[in-house]
């Protein structure tokens, strides 16, 4: 009976250990393989031990066991690390595993094992299933010390990763419970019958259970399942060259986008031959030179494909550096993808221009009604009217002048919102009574008084219109026009009385062309002047009225200032 137990399980390792590789074993951990290879010739030894004659080979297949049962729980150890994503250092690990397999070795296989392991062993035979009776030296418990490390590491481990939540609670008590079921075999031992070893039976449970959760656990493993998805797509073709440019091989869908790869051989060197070929040449040599990452995409006929290449590395012994050993191609097709982008475009520009056209009608929209204001105001001051378009082209003239060398510091739109605002800056006029802005001859102080209202109610109303309007610094700049233009640089100007360069840059330049126009231009209560005596007052005012840093500009501007007011 007990011999078909043995057999049974032996069978069982083998189905359940060809089951895994066949379905799992290229996917998942290199620690998690080799216990799938170890517990299978473990239920060998157990299966072969139990039919030992004599005393030597029973000794032997005990020995076997004991290094290979060192070997399982020693890569169930680094497993469990692999698992809770801890990385560990090569060199450390096939350190210990050659110093302690070498330790087991000399004392469980060597002609000394009793002695060293044992004190006396006595081969017994019950119902035709042989075992050994042992008696332990000290020197036995330090293998048992090594076992018990081995667990109480892997809890502490797999306790401390699900407080930092860095591993699956189910995954995590499935593999507790492994260790368990394999715990409580080793600690029963024979209890139950001396014949009876439960050891296979719990490597075979072991098996079973760790079948149920490769699944969950590659569900974890981001990077697996990314290569898997990769693999199994499609719509992505993958072909593989090595460091000389040698074909590797190659999908089928990478064949379906090119046929040219079904005339490759294997490690034969790609040439040049085609467009295709070329650019894969091209690009493996642009990922050498650019961190192993190189991407284009190749227009054929009427098909687009994006074409990506990057490092393939293979490990190198005892080390966690890994080198490139050649190149992985990914062909995606993505002509709908470039179809989809083209039209986009054709979108976006005909968008854009519509958008352009719609901005420059309203710009041209908000000229006019500047302009209409201006007009408002021109109906109740004959003055007024055709000053503000003689002082917004002065305005203009200077600020061409502005841009050319640009020594102020300012943007075309802080220029051209400035010519366009020139209009407002007797907007507030309108507020004031007909009878003192229609008066003929000079003001009285408390009509002048009035009068200078208009600055500040300018401001107000400039500051009502644009409230909602989008270019904030037009608006800044209209507003800072009509309230400041009336300001003097010696700081005795009106409504606030700015000093300098408080006076913002706009109102500076507004206050020329302001008291240009009012010089040369015929009023009711005076006559025009000559402009040249214009142009001398104007030169007197400067570090007084106006301000002496745009002297430059005036006088650079004079000829064309004259020719305007000529025409």
């Amino acid at each position: 009976m007990l011999f078909y137990y043995y057999t049974l399980l032996f069978i069982s390792s083998i189905l359940l250990t060809t089951f895994f590789f066949a379905k799992w074993g290229r996917n998942v951990s290199i620690y998690l393989s080799l216990i799938f290879l170890l517990i299978p010739l473990i239920n060998l030894c157990y299966f072969k031990f139990a039919l030992s004659t004599s005393t030597s080979e029973a000794l032997l297949l005990n020995g076997l066991l004991y290094f290979l049962n060192f070997g399982l729980q020693f890569f169930s150890f680094l497993y469990v690390f692999t698992f809770c994503k801890i990385k560990l250092n090569r060199y450390i690990t096939s350190f210990c595993f050659l110093l302690l397999s070498t330790g087991i070795v000399l004392m469980a296989l060597s002609p000394w094992t009793i002695g060293i392991l044992y004190k006396q062993v006595f081969l017994r035979n019950t119902n035709g299933i042989a075992y050994l009776r042992k008696q332990y030296t000290s020197v036995h418990t330090i293998y048992y010390c090594i076992l018990v490390f081995f667990i109480i590491v892997d809890f502490l481990i797999m306790l401390l990763s699900l407080r930092k939540k860095q591993i699956s609670r189910r995954n995590a008590a499935v593999m507790l419970l492994s260790y368990s079921v394999i715990s409580i075999a080793f600690i029963i031992g024979r209890a139950i019958a001396p014949e009876l070893d439960v050891m296979p039976c719990s490597y075979t449970i072991l098996q079973i259970m760790l079948l149920v959760m490769i699944r969950r656990i590659a569900l974890y493993d981001i990077d697996l399942m990314t290569s898997i998805a990769i693999q199994q797509s499609e719509t992505i073709g993958i072909a593989s060259f090595d460091n000389e440019h040698r074909y590797l091989g190659c999908n089928s869908l990478a064949e379906q986008f090119f046929p040219e790869f079904k005339n490759l051989y294997v490690d034969s060197r790609l040439d040049s031959s085609t467009e295709f070929f070329s650019t894969l040449n091209q690009l493996m040599d642009a990922a050498d030179s650019h961190k192993g990452i190189a991407e284009t995409t190749l227009n054929l006929q009427k098909k687009s494909f994006k074409i990506s290449v990057s490092n393939l590395y293979v490990s190198r012994f005892f080390s966690k550096k890994h080198k490139p050993a050649g190149h992985q191609i990914k062909i995606e097709d993505n002509t709908r993808e470039q179809l989809n982008i083209r039209l986009l475009n054709n979108y976006n520009e005909t968008l854009t221009k519509e958008v352009t056209e719609k901005t420059e009608k309203l710009e041209n929209l908000m000229e006019q009604f500047v302009l209409g204001m201006a007009e408002m105001v021109q109906n109740r001051d004959n003055n007024t009217g055709k000053h503000i378009r003689r002082t917004r082209q002065i305005v203009k003239i200077l600020t061409d002048d502005m841009r050319i060398e640009n020594r102020l510091g300012r943007s075309n739109n802080f220029y051209e919102s400035l010519v366009k605002a020139a209009p407002m800056h007797d907007l507030g006029k309108i507020a004031v009574d007909d009878q003192i802005l229609r008066k003929p001859g000079r003001f009285s102080p408390e009509e002048f008084e009035i009068m200078k209202t208009h600055a500040q109610k300018g401001a107000e109303i400039v500051r009502n219109i644009f409230e909602d309007y989008d270019d904030k610094e037009f608006v800044q700049v209209c507003e800072n026009i009509a309230h400041y233009h009336h300001e003097r640089f010696d700081g005795s100007g009106y409504p606030e009385g700015l000093k300098g360069t408080k006076i913002p840059l706009e109102a500076r330049i507004m206050a020329i062309a302001d008291v240009y126009d009012a010089l040369v231009s015929e009023r009711c209560y005076k006559k025009a002047i000559p402009p040249e005596e214009a142009f001398k007052i104007i030169q007197d005012g400067m570090g007084i009225h106006f301000d002496p840093m745009l002297n430059y500009y005036f006088l650079r501007c004079r000829e064309k200032i004259e020719e305007y007011y000529k025409s």
